[in-house]
């Protein structure tokens, strides 16, 4: 079993991806964690002296290498979908969860911790929302493209349970 998991900035990627490898006794890795390993340096540092489209070629290079892994869950980076074919790719050789959280909660996340999200650093809230905004109307359509979404209700509330059920419910149809 591969589960990529993808999702806006702040939707608890990580967070869901620990939990759920924890309870189907999985490996869990997170795609920008492997990348600064192998740069050894952090993301925002290889974007700022390489650009984007070095960090994109990379990252798309660190997500095909999880092809000779087995067994593991993988939060991906908010864009890794939306770049080549990473998104046909995961599909092709894993289960795809979007992790569909609510903006307004992912705003109050960045927030609280806007020191690691770069995207955000210096605006205002105002700005925020707007970012978020622009970045989920680029990105949902590659997101809905996913076998499976999980919706965070407005209380902030995710069922493990109930994700589990539906990425087994979802690995049934697939093997049938």
């Amino acid at each position: 079993m591969k589960i990529y998991i993808v999702g806006m900035p702040g939707s608890g990627k990580s967070y869901l991806g620990r939990k759920l490898a924890q309870s189907l006794k999985l490996q869990f890795m997170d795609l920008d964690e492997l990348i600064e390993v192998h740069e050894k340096k952090l993301i925002r540092t290889i974007i700022l002296e390489n650009g984007e489209l070095y960090f994109r070629e990379l990252e798309q290079k660190i997500l095909h290498q999880t092809k000779q892994k087995n067994k593991f869950i993988i939060s991906c980076g908010g864009g890794t979908p939306t770049f080549y074919d990473n998104m046909e790719w995961m599909k092709k050789n894993g289960i795809v969860l979007w992790l569909h959280t609510p903006l307004e909660i992912i705003h109050e996340r960045i927030l609280k911790n806007i020191t690691r999200r770069p995207l955000f650093i210096g605006l205002s809230k105002e700005e925020i929302s707007n970012k978020l905004e622009e970045i989920s109307k680029k990105r949902n359509p590659f997101y809905k493209k996913s076998n499976i979404t999980i919706e965070i209700n407005k209380q902030n509330k995710l069922s493990l349970s109930s994700v589990i059920q539906h990425v087994i419910k979802y690995s049934k149809k697939i093997n049938q």
